[in-house]
């Protein structure tokens, strides 16, 4: 299940995922709020704890990020998670971003179109 936080941020987690410049993905982190914030380590946690279903490709994809996965879910506020996902020195890859929300940002998409079908439907 998809936390309320998660589905508000909906279309930031999308735009981070899609955005392929490192420099434009800093800029949007740096600009994030703390529900933003939040909703990264919230979806970190939910991944470890099997809470989102993964394929295997998709776990392949965030096998060498596990590490960062575990510490960004650790995190309960937005100074701890800021210093986490904008971090200096090697900073994150490039593909890490995607192969963390792409999951989600699916699963949100079908509970949207369910809702939406369920709403007109019963209208």
């Amino acid at each position: 299940m998809i936390s309320q936080v998660v589905r508000d941020n909906y279309q930031y987690l999308k735009q981070l995922a899609k955005t392929k410049s490192m420099r434009r993905r800093k800029r949007i982190l740096k600009q994030t709020n703390t529900e933003q914030l939040l909703s990264l380590a919230e979806i970190c946690l939910n991944i470890l704890r099997n809470r989102v279903q993964l394929t295997k490709r998709q776990k392949c994809r965030l096998v060498p990020y596990a590490d960062f996965v575990r510490s960004v879910s650790r995190v309960r506020t937005e100074r701890g998670a800021r210093r986490m996902v904008i971090q200096k020195g090697n900073g994150l890859p490039l593909g890490f971003f995607p192969a963390l929300l792409t999951p989600i940002i699916i699963e949100i998409s079908k509970n949207i179109a369910s809702h939406f079908s369920q709403n007109k439907n019963g209208q």
